[in-house]
């Protein structure tokens, strides 16, 4: 049940936040790259029809958040339809943000992923989704 593994470590021991193999000993905290390469972070929701059947389209997706760049926000349906938006950072602090999402897909469910922009440091407390309920539900309901 970890939340994210990293498997290219070549350690043969762990003390702590230090870590030894052949190449040396190493600090595994203070690290803004891994070998000189930014850090890829990705916060994946699981597929959901936030609890209503009817097929939707989302308005806006709003985020309490801070982070020191760009977020990229990749918004997905049950059709496979996926579009990115960008959440722009204003300052290294809390606060909010908003997103505002195209109105040409719909579904029943869907599927939020947020990534960092070229490895800035970024931590999200809160995420509102927006729908908009269609009158309709999916055929075979």
């Amino acid at each position: 049940m970890a939340v994210s593994q990293y498997c290219d470590y070549d350690f043969n021991s762990l003390c702590g936040k230090l870590a030894a193999g052949p190449e040396g000993i190493f600090t595994l905290d203070d690290a803004d790259t891994d070998n000189d390469v930014a850090i890829d972070s990705i916060v994946e929701l699981p597929l959901t029809d936030f609890g209503i059947s009817n097929q939707k389209r989302l308005r806006s997706v709003y985020f309490g958040y801070e982070a020191e760049g760009s977020l990229k926000l990749t918004v997905t349906n049950d059709e496979g339809n996926e579009r990115e938006y960008t959440l722009e950072a204003t300052t290294n602090t809390q606060h909010g943000g908003k997103v505002s999402i195209n109105r040409n897909g719909k579904g029943r469910y869907w599927q939020l992923k947020i990534e960092n922009v070229e490895g800035c440091d970024f931590s999200i407390d809160s995420i509102e989704v927006i729908p908009v309920i269609l009158g309709r539900k999916p055929s075979g309901i």
